[in-house]
């Protein structure tokens, strides 16, 4: 008998449902997935967001190249190669499609591996699964926030889940920044609290 499940978390931990729904041993089904300021890729680096929000207090493009080699590698060459965008093989460069922001970002966001396989595995990287793999994905719920460098991650995959025909709430904080909700005593915690916990009580 097959049980439902809701599945949730904040920055590189949400990448656990494109997993379940392809192991054909796990009987979890999901009934929603939500995303807070989601880290969805380590394809391209050079997005808008980490253009503008490359020094942002909350979370600096430095210290997400260093968690993205330290999953894949010690080798710290990596660590570099990846600060500059150069880390993504000439073979592998058909995977760009799914991260191309030119395309699946709305306009007003648009300014301006063979040696670690990881990067084109999806459980690290969902938005590089295929439309057929989005499709098969529940309700979904996605926060993302201006001043943060990975708004652009969360972005894309709205579009893209809504391109094939998932059901998204999509809730962009113009003002907020990475991290908001773990700072008690600012305002901007208890609205992007209240809007996703309201979401929560009408979808659960």
């Amino acid at each position: 008998m097959s049980q439902f499940f809701a599945l949730g978390g904040q920055s590189i931990g949400v990448s656990v449902s494109a997993s379940l729904i392809d192991d054909p041993d796990v009987k979890i089904k999901l009934k929603t997935q939500s995303l807070i300021y989601p880290a969805l890729q380590s394809l391209d680096l050079d997005l808008p967001s980490y253009r503008e929000n490359s020094n942002f207090l909350g979370l600096t493009k430095s210290f997400v190249v260093r968690l993205w080699s330290g999953y894949f590698t010690t080798d710290r060459s990596l660590e570099k190669a990846m600060f500059f965008n150069q880390h993504v093989p000439v073979e592998s460069s058909n995977l760009f499609k799914f991260v191309n922001w030119s395309s699946l970002l709305p306009e007003k966001f648009k300014k301006g591996w063979q040696k670690y396989p990881g990067f084109l595995d999806v459980r690290a990287a969902p938005l590089l699964a295929d439309d057929n793999k989005l499709r098969n994905l529940p309700l979904t719920y996605v926060i993302t926030c201006q001043y943060d460098i990975l708004r652009d991650d969360g972005i894309m995959y709205v579009t893209r889940l809504q391109n094939v025909g998932v059901r998204v709430t999509h809730n962009h904080t113009e003002d907020g920044f990475h991290g908001a909700l773990i700072y008690c005593g600012f305002k901007i915690r208890y609205r992007i609290e209240n809007q996703y916990m309201s979401w929560l009580s009408e979808n659960l």
